[in-house]
């Protein structure tokens, strides 16, 4: 059983981190299971939320950093990800379920309001802790975010599969049929970098030592979460949830992504405060492919110094 940090005990009295280089972590309580939260810097805090479902958010935690000196960065790893409790047997989890959450570490951490980000697959819990409480929310950033609704699934695979060859094709067939892969740490950091590399523009900017982290553990989490979320990524929409969100909105967006541009498109002329940014020659890491034009929007749009 992972040791439970006594960092976060008093975890209210992180609004006073005395210097961005400090670094609390640990799990908290919350709605019953167990949240790993990490916290650096000073400044207006900026809550980020990472992709999935089932990644954490160390793949965010060294790219993010460079922010700390601005801003007090909250990560934290979703329920039934990276350091945070399992999924309970039987348990059912929802997307709802998530953004609540959010709410209690945020009212953990004393924060009224903050900087939201959602990257990827956090973008749609983004969207919708912003759309629930939206007094709470300063600003939304979505950075490579996901399809606003199912809808642009059927483009997103056949993306996919075209940015496949044969060989990667038939390796991953091959790997996904092996049940080592659900615990075996070096087949899933192969799996994953077969996998990913359709989301680049540049595959060899792809750093699979990122996964580093992604322990035996960690990795039948990812797969659980795979699973839990898996109807509701095939079913969802959330246009409609996006018109009444009235806060400043910055979207990031890779030209060469595989989740297409026009679902982007749809998500900026539903919210009538976003600005969206296609950056050319980027996939859907533009934080990995383009990390200076990156943080330099991100800056800008929270008005850094």
């Amino acid at each position: 059983m992972r040791t439970r940090l006594a960092a976060l005990a008093c975890v209210g009295t992180l609004a006073a981190l005395p210097a961005f280089a400090q670094d609390v972590s640990g799990v908290r309580q919350v709605n019953g299971t167990g949240i790993y939260c990490r916290v650096i810097g000073q400044g207006e805090p900026l809550v980020v939320v990472h992709g999935g479902p089932g990644l954490a958010h160390d793949y965010l935690f060294t790219p993010f950093s460079r922010l700390a000196a601005d801003y007090r960065l909250v990560f934290y790893d979703q329920r039934g990800s990276g350091r945070s409790d399992a999924f309970k047997p039987g348990e059912k989890v929802t997307v709802e379920d998530l953004v609540d959450d959010l709410e209690a570490l945020r009212q953990a951490l004393g924060l009224e309001s903050f900087n939201l980000v959602g990257q990827s697959w956090g973008a749609i819990i983004a969207i919708r802790y912003t759309a629930r409480h939206p007094r709470h929310v300063r600003r939304l950033l979505l950075l490579e975010p996901a399809p606003g609704s199912s809808d642009a699934l059927p483009e997103f695979q056949r993306r996919m599969a075209a940015r496949r060859s044969q060989q990667d094709k038939d390796e991953l067939l091959a790997l996904s049929a092996n049940p080592a892969l659900r615990t075996d740490p070096a087949l899933f950091k192969t799996w994953m970098n077969l996998s990913f590399k359709s989301y680049y523009f540049d595959a060899g900017k792809q750093d699979l030592e990122k996964l580093a982290y992604m322990d035996a553990e960690r990795i039948q989490k990812f797969f659980a979460s795979s699973t839990m979320f898996g109807p509701y990524i095939a079913t969802f929409s959330l246009y409609d949830t996006m018109a009444g969100i009235t806060c400043p909105v910055l979207i990031v967006h890779g030209a060469d992504d595989v989740v297409p541009t026009a679902s982007v498109e749809r998500m900026k002329a539903a919210m009538p405060k976003a600005e969206l940014h296609v950056i050319g020659e980027c996939g859907h890491f533009v934080h990995v492919e383009k990390p200076d034009e990156y943080f330099r929007l991100i800056r800008t749009f929270l008005g850094a110094r």
